[in-house]
């Protein structure tokens, strides 16, 4: 009697996000929430007219805003002796939960789900000061990303039923069904010299 070995299969579950698991737009995004919760900035580049790495220099104080309002909500949790911002480091691989949460939030208000920011940040903070906060600085960094082109898929890689690749994978396949037609994309603008002059010189070479 041949012997058979049965295999029972059990469904895998994520635990927890990494950086690997993520897309561009949302590497960008976790970015940008670790460095302005922890005050670490980039200066502006007058070369590429950026600030803060990738963002137009146009969005700096949209990006000032946004750190002043995480600094308020440090400041309330800590009057009231609660726990600080459970934030990594921006170089850290791995994600918290509460990243995991911001990162929910920009996706909601990049759809225009105002309210359903506040759900999630009253799930982990009853403050309603601290609520005002946190959803204002969500907010700010979520038209920021927009606006510089960086809207994030629908859904994190962790609420999906299947897994299908790495975070490049991941990000073609949650965007499968998006018409790039229906997208609203605030491109920058530059009518300076240099551009002026790049200009010239296409038109020359056209002609």
């Amino acid at each position: 009697m041949t012997p058979v070995l049965l295999i029972r299969s059990f469904p895998m579950t994520r635990l927890s996000l990494s950086l690997s698991d993520l897309c561009c737009c949302e590497r960008l995004a976790l970015w940008s929430i670790r460095c302005l919760i922890s005050h670490y900035r980039l200066p502006s580049c007058p070369e590429t007219k950026t600030t803060d790495g990738l963002f137009p220099a146009c969005f700096r104080p949209a990006l000032d805003a946004a750190e002043g309002a995480f600094a308020d909500a440090t400041h309330l949790l800590k009057v009231a002796d609660q726990p600080r911002l459970a934030v990594n480091a921006p170089g850290m691989q791995s994600l918290t939960a509460l990243e995991e949460r911001f990162l929910r939030g920009i996706i909601a208000a990049q759809n225009e789900g105002q309210r359903e920011v506040f759900v999630l940040l009253a799930e982990v903070f009853p403050d309603r000061f601290v609520q005002g906060c946190l959803a204002t600085a969500l907010t700010l960094l979520a038209d920021c990303l927009a606006g510089a082109g960086h809207w994030l898929p629908k859904k994190l890689l962790k609420d999906e039923t299947t897994i299908s690749g790495g975070g490049a994978l991941s990000s073609i396949n949650r965007w499968r069904s998006v018409s790039p037609s229906r997208m609203r994309v605030l491109w920058p603008q530059d009518s300076g010299p240099l551009h002026a002059g790049m200009s010239h010189d296409a038109s020359r070479v056209m002609h």
